[in-house]
């Protein structure tokens, strides 16, 4: 990558959202807002493990891909809990582009388990929050993640930016 920058392996994440999710509050004046509510979770990777909390949301704003496909803005706010206790405020933005030739796939729970997600555009970009010393690195990075959704939520692979 130019200028130094790489990635390391952060963790993997994987959110189950609750089952009414997501809740469609409709179009406002202002946007298609939904919120889909987080049930609880898992996170694993090199030093960091832990659960997701039940105790988000993703507060999107759905609309329409350049391609008449599903375009999605995230808002994401949760809560993890490593396994030695810490807890950890992780928010996130970002995008979910699904072309129109696998939208109808992508919102068939009973296909989305087998869809690849390379056939769609699943990306976000987590910050940390933490006053546990031995997580107080998490404070000072910048991560990107990517996607895939499943039948019970979705899951991600997240990145350390070097």
């Amino acid at each position: 990558m130019p200028d130094g920058l790489g990635t390391q392996l952060l963790c993997e994440v994987s959110i189950e959202l609750a089952a009414d999710a997501p809740l469609a509050i409709g179009q406002s004046p202002w946007r298609n807002r939904r919120v889909s509510d987080i049930a609880g979770g898992r996170f694993e990777g090199p030093g960091l493990s832990g659960r997701v909390r039940a105790s988000g949301a993703d507060w999107s704003e759905g609309g329409r891909a350049a391609d008449g496909g599903i375009a999605t803005a995230l808002d994401v706010r949760s809560l993890w809990e490593t396994d030695d206790g810490a807890l950890i405020y992780v928010t996130y933005q970002g995008r979910l582009v699904v072309p129109a030739a696998v939208a109808d796939t992508f919102r068939d729970p009973a296909r989305i388990d087998g869809m690849d997600p390379a056939d769609y555009y699943f990306r976000i970009c987590p910050l940390f929050e933490t006053s546990a010393e031995r997580y107080a690195w998490l404070n000072e990075i910048v991560a990107v993640g990517s996607g895939r959704r499943t039948r019970a939520g979705v899951v991600y692979r997240i990145f350390r930016l070097l």
